[in-house]
């Protein structure tokens, strides 16, 4: 199950789908989460289905806490991650623009043409 990961020193962010409107395993997580002592605080959204997890830097790193998160099956890291959701967001917008001109070029050439094919019958 692919997730999204995003860290900085001290503050790892987590989103995975497993999570999201999901209680039985928004409650798993939190046990989880409790259970390791290397983590100061954590924040579990179960709506975004995100993780925000705070630790020491001198206590864990975070590939270790993914590890935990990995072998639990609450995410896969890999290192060919899919679009962002910004780019995806992006590329339909511009398909959907590109198709709404296409298609008022298309009409608009169209129109001259009919109508010099109806002159043309006339």
């Amino acid at each position: 199950m692919n997730c999204y990961c995003h860290s900085t020193p001290g503050r790892l962010r987590i989103k995975t789908p497993l999570i999201k409107r999901n209680p039985a395993e928004v409650d798993k997580a939190r046990q989880l989460l409790q259970s390791l002592r290397e983590i100061d605080a954590f924040d579990i959204n179960p709506l975004t289905g995100s993780i925000i997890i705070t630790y020491a830097d001198s206590a864990t790193d975070p590939e270790s806490i993914l590890r935990v998160l990995r072998e639990k099956g609450y995410c896969e890291v890999s290192g060919n991650k899919g679009p962002h959701p910004i780019e995806t967001a992006a590329t339909k917008v511009g398909t959907a623009v590109a198709k709404v001109l296409v298609g008022a070029f298309v009409e608009k050439a169209f129109e001259g043409s009919m109508l010099s094919i109806l002159a043309f019958l006339v």
